[in-house]
């Protein structure tokens, strides 16, 4: 998008003599006691479309050799899925370049239908997709602004929903565009998920935002039998019915993975920088015969220190009640 290219309802609203804003009274309050001045209410949106699979799909072969499910030397042929580890002359479902971790079948005999292998994996199509729609609301926002001729955006809210099924996904952000009282505009419009006092707090300490951020990790399990089993109530460790505590270990480990990938992809992000007001939000999704999709989004403002902390000025009065 450039200068001129704003949608016909953004040019109209930037263009009109009355601001608009997203934010509460208290928050537009302490934005003017800082000296930022709003302008106007800037959005961007996108809408992304996602492959169930992708350049590195979930279902794949590898060739292999050894022995079967029942531990003999195995025939050429395929076995669909990972329902057992058919290692023998041939083919077998295996791990991809994707994979966080695999399980292996604890037991000594077990039936075709056994799910005797298992693994965790990053859906990385859906994390670089669910990124692109991400950076492209949020540039649309930022030119927005900048055609508004602010300085930054404060209070930022980003939104992101799914649209007729899962492969579907739109992208909304909006904010507050402000202007720096007596100060220069900058060579890129920057960018905060804090207004008001948060954002007073952070100016306080000496700390300016530079921009929003946020990653999103996806990690589908495959489960191996012990988990399937244990997903549905049925099974305890030895094949046996009980009533002990038994923790599910690989949909734990997918729960883990999730974080801490989405940790990782904000902090190749962070340029040096500090990562202010994290935000971590887990949905879970079930799939079916005990898989299931753990989406991870990690989103927060990037700060920089410009000076030392020093105390803010007493708030002025601005409404004075008679009598």
């Amino acid at each position: 998008m450039t200068a001129g290219d704003l949608p016909p309802e953004a040019a109209g609203r930037l263009s009109s003599p009355v601001f608009s804003s997203g934010l509460s009274v208290n928050d537009f309050a302490a934005c003017l006691q800082l000296g930022l001045r709003p302008v106007a209410l800037v959005q961007g949106y996108c809408v992304m479309r996602w492959s169930s699979y992708g350049a590195n799909p979930p279902v794949g072969y590898r060739p292999v050799s050894g022995y079967n499910a029942y531990g003999n030397p195995g025939v050429g042929g395929y076995r669909y899925g990972g329902v057992g580890p058919f290692t023998g002359a041939g083919y077998q479902y295996g791990p991809r370049a994707n994979a966080l971790s695999t399980y292996r079948c604890p037991h000594y005999y077990t039936s075709g239908e056994h799910r005797t292998w298992g693994e965790n994996y990053e859906q990385s199509w859906l994390t670089s997709t669910w990124e692109q729609g991400y950076e492209t609301a949020r540039a649309r926002m930022v030119e927005e602004a900048a055609e508004a001729g602010a300085h930054g955006v404060v209070g930022v809210v980003d939104t992101s929903s799914l649209l007729i099924d899962r492969s579907i996904r739109e992208f909304h952000m909006y904010g507050t565009a402000v202007v720096v009282e007596g100060g220069q505009r900058p060579e890129r419009v920057w960018s905060s998920y804090l207004a008001g006092g948060r954002l007073s707090k952070l100016v306080e300490s000496g700390f300016m935002p530079t921009e929003v951020v946020a990653a999103m990790a996806s990690v589908r399990t495959w489960p191996v039998c012990v988990t399937e089993m244990l997903m549905r109530g049925s099974y305890v460790p030895g094949g046996y019915m009980g009533g002990d505590p038994v923790e599910i270990t690989q949909v734990a480990d997918a729960q883990m993975q999730a974080r801490r990938l989405a940790r990782d992809h904000v902090k190749g992000r962070l340029g040096g920088h500090n990562l202010h007001g994290a935000d971590l939000r887990v949905a879970v999704h079930e799939i079916g015969e005990g898989q299931t999709e753990v989406d991870c989004v990690l989103r927060g403002t990037v700060v920089r220190r410009y000076r030392a902390a020093e105390p803010l000025p007493p708030p002025r009065l601005t409404v004075r009640a008679n009598g």
